[in-house]
């Protein structure tokens, strides 16, 4: 038997040196806010640019040989070949042969199977060497196989004792952090041919933030530690500690180095949840990866958000991934709500050329040795005859192994092609609360209704407001693009006897989600999930949420059998611990019980919902002043009437203030109703008391001028409309005073008013005063209100609003001293002589300005500004 020299030297160039590469996808930290482009756009430009590129995937038939071989993390399961990485022969006439195929330069969970010469074989179990003996095929008995994980310590003792010669493996071969199997066959006749082996094997396990309760996860998962992760598919949870950095006795070998600070948790906590859902094809979305340590960050990062269907977002406080999934649109966009001035770009249409019918391609099977296999081909038919041409792309998964994965990725992604619309416009500085890849309604005379995706946004400044509008970029989305990913329910004949029916939904998941509401404001909300329901007598799935501290305080709220996602709303607050119950409901009845509650605690809004809430506030309190300025100049003309038809002082007085209307036989009644009236307006009914007291006195003049007047005039007014839009009931009282000598007066205002219906339901005090020389006047005014938005109970306000230039609380008592607490419009300031607070959470700290300084104290706590 001739010797058989090594294929290549000592294992050290291939396992034993460990290099470091760090880079950047080159747009993150950069101001402008962005998200990841359409997929097909980016394969139909690469074709005409000729540029087509092999992508990282979870399968390589080649066998790599040699020691330039760039390092490669196995994620997921995979299928590979291997790097031929040492030979070595002894024993008797060398009757033995020693092989090392390298298969991840980072630790993996297990191996799956071997196949040899291209047929898979059956491994014995595990021997006291930690070998197992292949049973099945042509070398049946011949072969053994061990698998080493990467988290060895000491280098293999049957490579050390059996090399040949004795330096060809020794001790300082650990290998350590790489995973590769040993092979060892024993042959009695010369080898014409080596053994063609394959290895399916799990990659590596990972971090999930989700297991790790120092993050607001549950379960022992610690960053750093390795012995803590687990192995997982999941492309999301690959994504971020690819991000984070890959390493091994802590060099950073592969990887982006990114600060978890620069990857928001609660982003890739819902991307990642999203992914382990369950569909009728198992998992939702996995991934089989070999990620390239030396390749282009963007290559790698792309072919896992290939594999969810994800774009990925680049912001100013993070990057993050939008997996491929229906969501909730979370403002509603008109034409009013546009920069007056600019002009905006709108496309309705994509080029032809950019347009497709079909998609076609590959993924490997693992049933079939990973061999590359056709999914089931997506579109064409009649997107083929509205189009009147072909527009084939090809567009391969290979870090996909479930066909129907696979399928749902390229229906996902034509889907997207065909909703064809982009825009460019500017918004109101309201809508800066808005992220990129948020859904939005817009509507308008050019768009019509449509829902788009934020695809960029950024500040703008377009006005004398400075960078506060929001210009954005738009793409037309929809919730059909996702429509095939969960299939409806198999229906499956059952079986003699009883059927084994549901009782409550499985995998049911609960998670903090933040919505905008209507006015602008940030929302918190809760989204409850659940695994399809195949049991086809379920209809429906009830929900029931309360806050944990008040359970009298229950919502409910009933979703579609087929739908495994919903958004919980309705009567939500900030921080708050809610529980959440569900009840299936089915079709025929049977008896079905409420499922034990599970606990979620609401996201803590951010504090930048303040600036666009105190912004509607103030819009708020002007139109109300508005309208009060309009009451108290429309009276004063009205009592300055009163006194000119009148020759001497006139004073009256009314003791009764009374009023009572009536909708429900249309008539309405009033002590000393000046007007009362009932109107029926064929779809609106109209009943209305009035009743006016004023007390008016005039001076005039010997020479017939008027000198001086005095006036006083009480409002009561009473006010049932119907109409097609519901019910609405006003009851008011406004009191107005005037006084004038020459071209000097003075005026007030004060009205209570209750009104309810079906808008909102509140109740406003308003006192509005005027002082007047010529044609130079001032005002000063203060609104109380409350009431509850759309007579919602859910959505209660409370507030008091002042009008004035300033705003300044003094004390009773006149010591002398300052007053403690200034509002100065005028000067824009704040003024606070001395702040005593109770809890403050920072240390000694001292600012000193011109003349003066801040003093913030810890003990006693409370912040002081001295002269």
């Amino acid at each position: 038997m001739p010797f058989i020299a090594p294929i290549i030297g000592a294992v050290g160039a291939a396992i034993g040196a460990v290099g470091s590469f760090v880079g950047s996808l080159g747009i993150v930290g950069q101001a402008l806010l962005g998200i990841g482009a359409s997929v097909l756009s980016s394969v139909i430009q690469k074709e005409t640019a000729g540029k087509a590129e092999k992508q990282p995937g979870g399968v390589q038939f080649e066998r790599q040989y040699g020691g330039d071989v760039p390092r490669q993390v196995a994620c997921g399961l995979v299928g590979i070949a291997g790097h031929d990485t040492y030979v070595n022969t002894f024993g008797p006439a060398n009757g033995i042969l020693q092989q090392i195929y390298t298969l991840s330069d980072f630790p993996c969970h297990g191996l799956s199977r071997v196949a040899i010469n291209g047929k898979w074989v059956t491994l014995g179990p595990v021997g006291e060497d930690g070998m197992r003996k292949v049973t099945s095929g042509e070398y049946a008995d011949l072969i053994r196989v061990q698998f080493v994980d990467g988290t060895q310590t000491a280098a293999l003792a049957g490579l050390v004792n059996s090399a040949n010669p004795s330096d060809r493996w020794t001790a300082n071969h650990i290998g350590a952090g790489v995973a590769y199997v040993y092979i060892a066959l024993a042959f009695t006749e010369p080898l014409t041919n080596f053994p063609d082996f394959f290895f399916e094997f799990y990659g590596a396990r990972f971090y999930d933030w989700r297991k790790d309760s120092t993050v607001g996860g549950s379960g022992g998962h610690r960053w750093g530690n390795y012995a803590t992760y687990e192995f997982t598919e999941n492309p999301v949870v690959i994504e971020y500690n690819y991000r984070r950095g890959i390493a091994w006795n802590g060099d950073m070998f592969c990887g982006m180095a990114m600060p978890a600070a620069d990857l928001p948790l609660a982003k890739w906590t819902a991307a990642a949840n999203i992914c382990d859902e369950t569909t009728d094809y198992g998992t939702r979305y996995r991934c089989s990866i070999m990620l390239d340590c030396t390749a282009m960050h963007g290559e790698n990062i792309t072919s896992l958000q290939l594999s969810c269907g994800a774009k990925k977002v680049d912001a100013v406080d993070g990057s993050w991934p939008l997996v491929g999934h229906d969501q909730a649109v979370v403002a509603t966009i008109t034409d009013d709500d546009l920069i007056v001035g600019v002009r905006g770009r709108w496309t309705a249409r994509r080029s032809m050329s950019d347009l497709v019918n079909r998609v076609y391609g590959t993924f490997p099977n693992p049933d079939n040795l990973w061999s590359p296999a056709d999914y089931e081909l997506q579109g064409g038919g009649a997107l083929v005859v509205l189009d009147r041409r072909d527009r084939d792309v090809p567009l391969d998964f290979p870090m996909v192994r479930v066909p129907g994965q696979a399928a749902q990725l390229a229906r996902i992604y034509l889907e997207e092609n065909r909703y064809e619309a982009t825009g460019d416009e500017v918004w109101r500085p309201r809508f800066q609360v808005l992220e990129p890849g948020d859904w939005i309604r817009r509507i308008g005379r050019t768009h019509g209704d449509r829902i788009y995706q934020i695809t960029g946004l950024s500040l703008a400044s377009h006005d004398a407001d400075g960078p506060r509008n929001v210009s954005v970029s738009l793409q037309e989305v929809d919730g059909a693009i996702y429509d095939g990913i969960t299939a409806p329910p198999i229906v499956v004949p059952m079986p003699p006897g009883a059927p084994v029916l549901l009782n409550e939904v499985q995998d049911f998941d609960l998670a903090p989600v933040t919505v905008l509401g209507d006015d602008g404001r940030l929302l918190p909300a809760i989204r409850a999930s659940w695994a399809s329901i195949t049991d086809v007598t379920v209809a429906y799935v009830d929900l029931q949420y309360w806050p944990t501290a008040q359970p009298t305080s229950v919502f409910t709220k009933r979703v579609p059998a087929t739908e495994t996602i919903t958004v919980l709303a309705e009567g939500v607050v900030r921080a708050t611990e809610y529980t959440v119950r569900t009840r299936l409901v089915t079709q025929p009845p049977r008896v079905t019980v409420w499922s034990a509650g599970e606990t979620v605690t609401t996201t803590a809004i951010p504090d930048t919902e303040i600036d666009v809430y105190l912004a509607n506030i103030k819009g708020d309190a002007y139109d109300a002043l508005r309208r009060m300025r309009e009451d108290l100049t429309a009276n004063v003309q009205r009592m300055d009437m009163f006194v000119r038809d009148t020759s001497v002082g006139l004073g009256r007085q009314v003791t009764s203030t009374s009023v009572a209307t009536r909708l429900g036989k249309a008539n309405a009644t009033a002590i000393q109703s000046v007007q009362s009236s009932v109107q029926d307006l064929g779809d609106q009914v109209l009943a209305m008391a009035e009743i006016i007291d004023a007390v008016n006195a005039s001076i005039e003049s010997i020479n017939g001028t008027l000198a001086g007047q005095a006036s006083a005039m009480t409002a009561l007014t009473a006010r049932v409309t119907a109409s097609e839009g519901g019910i609405n009931a006003l009851a008011a009282s406004t009191t107005t005073l005037s006084a004038t000598v020459g071209d000097l007066s003075a005026s007030g205002l004060l009205r209570i008013e209750a009104r309810a219906g079906s808008g909102d339901v509140s109740a406003r005090l308003v006192v509005l005063m005027r002082a007047t020389t010529g044609s130079v006047w001032r005002e000063v005014g203060t609104i109380w209100e409350t009431g509850f938005t759309g007579g919602n109970p859910a959505l209660p306000f409370a507030r008091i609003a002042n009008y004035a230039d300033q705003f300044v609380i003094i004390s009773p008592i006149d010591d002398g001293r300052l007053p403690p607490f200034v509002v100065d419009t005028g000067l824009g300031q704040v003024i606070i002589t001395e702040a005593l607070i109770k809890r403050l959470m920072v240390n000694n700290f001292t600012l000193t300005g011109a003349g003066s300084k801040l003093l913030i104290t810890s003990n006693p706590a409370r912040i002081r500004a001295t002269s």
